[in-house]
């Protein structure tokens, strides 16, 4: 029976094996809190060390005494924090009154600081302490889920040799078999030959394998500022799980503002991550959480703030319930990027229903299930074989007018579709009704409740209106290591080429080519605003950024084209095909240094991400807010690590002054009605008016705005 003994224990030696190894994620995390922990600490006392004591001066009751302080080895904020109130007072001049009130200020200051400090990655200062912690990231990002899936293959090992071991070792004694009844020797034997069973189960010598690896051959993790870079968003997502919440106004803005009703509705809510690969921010997972309680929706976060991975949460919640067939409706130019948003979020199947083998594609998902990824024109020409367990529809806003034949296509796939989530960071641009039409997509019952008295009652009415449908957040509210954004204005002077050329094209009445004006010399001595755009992209070559260029027009970026210096990818047009569209971001992405990707603003501006790039030039304002905003958005979003420069360029004295005007109006309509999930303020507007009268002004307005301002015969 000595050979019982010996299987036994190699069994236990593969046990003891296995939870050495489900135990190191553990082991890393703790490593990793302890790293933050002590780098937090760091930097709050760096940012105290930089404040005199005497900066305390003016939140010190009357009458309190610094005495010998700024005089002595006690010099800033941080050095009163970390002695008592006794040692203040043993300095010349302070007291213990005054050393008790001063050294209170002290630590009220040092809260404030570490309350406001975030920790978040420098990839520009790359400290040794910064790297140890994403160096340990990156190592769990790796190993966890290789563990996570043997967890249960080691569990169910220890529940098989725990349930034969007594017998078992009775049969390795022999004193103990000597004294055992017939049965009890019968059950020892039968323990053991089932022991040797597990030990030559095919299962277990490459589980083994897996574990030794495991346990003895960790990561290498060569170059983690790279890979950081390279997929900053997913290595944000993780490190939120060890950095604070924050503050309840921060927990509220993640759950966009919301009543307490729904929030503990979502929150009862389990999501199943078994089909998703990439971890989810807490409000991630609560977007999906709601989108689940809520069957038929709209996620209306900011963009940047990873509207795909959550709805793409929902379908992979959904498959592990055997709801498998999920549809994804979007603009050409953005299929691409659901493909492979798919693959690396998910182990769901992702076919693409849009071009030569759209027919097929359809077919297989009908069978097999999957992610089906279409586009608004396909959905018109095809039939959707199967009702969808859920259907996706992203840039929403396309479907803002219900008369549209596209908005006829996506309806019908709705009203079939057992959830919908409808995703748009633009619920509303020109006019507040289409908010309503939207509404009206998901649940009918809302839309149909909100009337002009909402806003009337005030904000809790309207916000209470649409919360069934609606969930908003903003990247400033739960992004907190989103580098800043800087927009500038940069407004040129016309010369006597640009300025000749507006001058025509105002007098012929060509709204098109008063905006494209500025470019039409195609020189930058004879364009203003090309000489400045060229300044711009040499300015971040000499700092080694990348840069966007985007223009409305294909004739003003081929203008731009050929004046730049450098590498420059593109144009990216409405004609880029969406394989060719993808191939050209990530050259773009990968190639080293300084480069500058053209796009028409249509074609590139929307569903793309580009975040190799911080810094975004429009080359002319857009007709709608929206547009600028969602360009802007490719760079400075989830996984952008460098601060974001936007360069608007604009002509004095001509059609960009009454452009800019107007989408300013534009941008506080939707911030009054949409940017939140609850309108902000009481007004009548909140449901019908966008405009005075409810009219908008046309391009044909700014034309004649424009003949009369020049005196070229306009009325």
């Amino acid at each position: 029976m000595a050979k019982s003994n010996e299987t036994l224990q190699f069994l236990d030696a593969v046990l003891a094996l296995g939870r050495h190894v489900l135990g190191i994620p553990a082991n890393i995390r703790a490593s990793i809190a302890t790293g933050i922990a002590a780098e937090m600490n760091t930097r709050v006392e760096r940012q105290l060390r930089e404040m005199p004591v005497d900066s305390l001066r003016g939140a010190l009751p009357k009458g309190t005494r610094l005495g010998g302080l700024t005089g002595s080895s006690l010099r800033t904020v941080a050095d009163i924090a970390r002695v008592s109130p006794q040692t203040l007072a043993a300095v010349p001049g302070v007291g213990q009154r005054s050393a008790a009130a001063i050294h209170a200020e002290a630590l009220a200051q040092q809260h404030r600081v570490r309350a406001e400090t975030r920790f978040r990655f420098d990839a520009d200062t790359r400290t040794p302490a910064d790297t140890a912690i994403l160096t340990s990231l990156l190592t769990l990002r790796r190993v966890e889920p290789a563990i996570e899936r043997l967890r249960m293959s080691v569990a169910t090992l220890e529940d098989q040799v725990e349930t034969f071991r007594p017998d078992c070792t009775r049969a390795g004694s022999r004193l103990a078999m000597f004294f055992s009844g017939s049965a009890k020797r019968a059950a020892a034997l039968t323990a053991v030959e089932r022991i040797r069973a597990i030990a030559m189960d095919p299962r277990i010598a490459p589980l083994q394998a897996e574990l030794t690896a495991l346990a003895y051959s960790p990561p290498v993790i060569t170059d983690p500022w790279l890979e950081y870079e390279r997929d900053a968003a997913a290595i944000n997502a993780l490190l939120s799980q060890f950095v604070a919440v924050g503050s309840p106004e921060d927990e509220q803005a993640a759950h966009g503002d919301l009543t307490r009703e729904f929030v503990d509705e979502a929150d009862r809510i389990v999501l199943d991550r078994t089909h998703l690969r990439s971890f989810l921010r807490g409000y991630q997972a609560f977007g999906a959480q709601y989108l689940l309680t809520r069957g038929k929706a709209i996620l209306g976060d900011e963009m940047g703030l990873g509207k795909t991975v959550q709805a793409l949460a929902v379908a992979a919640h959904l498959a592990a319930e055997g709801k498998r067939h999920a549809l994804v409706v979007c603009p050409a130019s953005v299929v691409s990027n659901w493909i492979n948003e798919t693959a690396k979020h998910t182990d769901l199947k992702s076919w693409q229903v849009h071009g030569t083998d759209r027919w097929t594609n359809l077919q297989r998902w009908a069978e097999r299930g999957g992610v089906a990824v279409t586009t608004y024109d396909t959905l018109k020409t095809v039939k959707v074989p199967v009702a969808p367990g859920l259907t996706i529809v992203d840039e929403a806003h396309y479907i803002k007018n219900p008369a549209a034949q596209r908005t006829s296509a996506v309806r019908a796939v709705l009203d079939s579709s057992e959830r919908a989530v409808l995703l748009t960071g633009t619920p509303m641009e020109n006019r507040v009704d289409e908010f309503r039409n939207l509404v009206g997509y998901v649940q009918p019952a809302v839309a149909h409740r909100l009337h002009v008295r909402d806003g009337l009652a005030g904000a809790t009415s309207f916000r209470k209106a649409v919360a069934p449908a609606y969930l908003r957040r903003n990247q400033v509210d739960v992004l907190d290591e989103l580098p800043e954004l800087i927009e500038v204005e940069d407004w040129v002077l016309f010369g006597d080429q640009d300025s000749g050329t507006y001058r025509q094209a105002v007098a012929g009445g060509n709204f098109m080519a008063m905006r494209q004006a500025a470019y039409s010399p195609a020189t930058r001595a004879g364009s203003a605003k090309l000489n400045r755009l060229v300044e711009i992209v040499e300015e971040a070559e000499d700092g080694g950024a990348k840069v966007l260029v985007f223009s409305y027009f294909r004739g003003v970026l081929d203008t731009i084209h050929g004046a730049l210096p450098g590498k420059v990818f593109g144009p990216l047009t409405g004609s880029t095909g969406t394989a060719n569209r993808q191939r050209i971001i990530d050259e773009f992405t990968a190639h080293p240094g300084s480069a500058v990707l053209l796009a028409q603003i249509e074609a590139g501006g929307v569903g793309l991400n580009i975040q190799a790039a911080s810094v975004v030039i429009l080359a002319e304002p857009q007709w709608k807010p929206s547009t600028e905003a969602q360009a802007i958005a490719r760079a400075h979003r989830m996984g952008q690590i460098r601060t974001v420069q936007v360069h608007r360029l604009l002509a004095k004295g001509s059609v960009d002054e009454l452009m800019r005007s107007v989408l300013a109006k534009k941008s506080d309509l939707f911030d009054e009605y949409a940017r939140r999930s609850e309108a902000k303020e009481s007004d009548v507007a909140a449901i019908d008016a966008a405009w005075d009268g409810g009219v908008a002004p046309t391009e044909q307005d700014f034309v004649r705005a424009e003949q009369r301002r020049l005196g070229l015969g306009g009325k």
